[in-house]
C-alpha cells in the first residue's frame, strides 16, 4: 500500500508536508525556502525516507536541493532519516540545539534508550521488548555529526529569519523554531494539536514533564499565526 501524501502551503515560503506511512505512522515535516536555501525540519525514522522524498517532490522540490536540515531534538523518529537524505544532498548543513547535539552524535546515549536500558537492568523488560529493540537497533545506525550547534534565541538569517527557542522537557535539549516572517512555530514534539487546541508534549514520552509544561507556556507566549506539530499537524492561531 502506498502512503497518502498531502502538502499544505501555509505561506509563500512555508509548506507543511503530511506523510501517512503504511504502518499507520504519520509525520508532518516542514519545508521553508528562499532564493538560496531549501530547509527541512526533522527527517522521520530511517524507513520513512522514501516517503519523505516523495512528499518533498509532491511539494514541488527536489531533495537533492536541500541546503539545511534542522533537527528539533534527538529522538529516532526525528533524526533517523538524516543520513540517507545527506547522501542525496551531501552539502546540506545539519543543525540542532547544543544540549541535544551530543545525543544525536552518539557521544551520549539518547534519553529514551537510556530509560529502556534502566528498565532492562531492573528486570522490568527483556531484550526482546519491541520498543527497546526498535531504539537499540535504530539508534545504532543513525548517529551523525551536527554541523551547527544552536543556542537559545540564536537567529538564522535565511528564509525570512528563523529564531531558535530552547524548549526542554520532551528531551533535555528540545528546541522549537520561530519563523519570523510568517509568525509560525515549528514545534517538533514540544506541542501537539488536540481538539483545535495547542497542548503539550505527550507525558508518557517526555523526559521532564514539568519542564515540558514550562516550554509549552513559552511557545504560547509568542505572537503566532500558527503552530506545526510533527505528529499532529497544523493549528491556525
Amino acid at each position: 500500500m502506498r502512503p497518502k501524501l498531502n502538502t499544505m502551503r501555509l505561506t509563500e515560503n512555508v509548506e507543511m508536508l503530511e506523510v501517512k506511512l503504511p504502518n499507520g505512522g504519520i509525520y508532518h515535516p516542514t519545508l521553508t525556502w528562499d532564493a538560496t536555501h531549501l530547509v527541512l525540519f526533522d527527517t522521520g525514522t530511517p524507513d520513512a525516507v522514501p516517503y519523505f522524498i516523495n512528499a518533498i517532490k509532491a511539494a514541488g522540490f527536489n531533495p537533492k536541493d536541500l541546503t539545511d536540515i534542522i533537527l528539533t531534538h534527538q529522538d529516532l523518529d526525528h533524526i533517523g532519516g538524516t543520513l540517507d537524505l545527506l547522501k542525496m544532498a551531501p552539502n546540506a548543513k545539519v543543525y540542532a540545539y547544543e544540549v541535544d547535539a551530543p545525543f544525536i552524535e552518539g557521544k551520549e546515549m539518547p534519553t529514551k534508550l537510556a530509560r529502556q536500558e534502566q528498565r532492562l537492568k531492573s528486570g522490568e523488560i527483556t531484550e526482546t521488548d519491541p520498543f527497546y529493540h526498535f531504539l537499540k537497533e535504530g539508534f545504532s545506525k543513525v548517529y551523525l555529526t551536527v554541523d551547527v550547534k544552536l543556542s537559545d534565541n540564536e537567529a538564522l538569517d535565511f528564509c525570512g529569519g528563523i529564531t531558535t527557542i530552547f524548549t526542554p522537557g520532551h528531551t533535555p535539549g528540545h528546541a522549537t523554531f520561530y519563523l519570523n516572517s510568517s509568525k509560525l512555530m515549528i514545534c517538533g514534539d514540544a506541542a501537539n494539536v488536540e481538539a483545535n487546541k495547542l497542548i503539550g508534549s505527550n507525558p508518557a514520552m517526555t523526559w521532564d514533564n514539568e519542564q515540558a509544561e514550562q516550554s509549552l507556556a513559552k511557545i504560547k507566549s509568542y505572537n503566532l499565526n500558527g503552530a506545526i506539530c510533527f505528529h499532529t499537524g497544523f493549528l491556525k492561531l
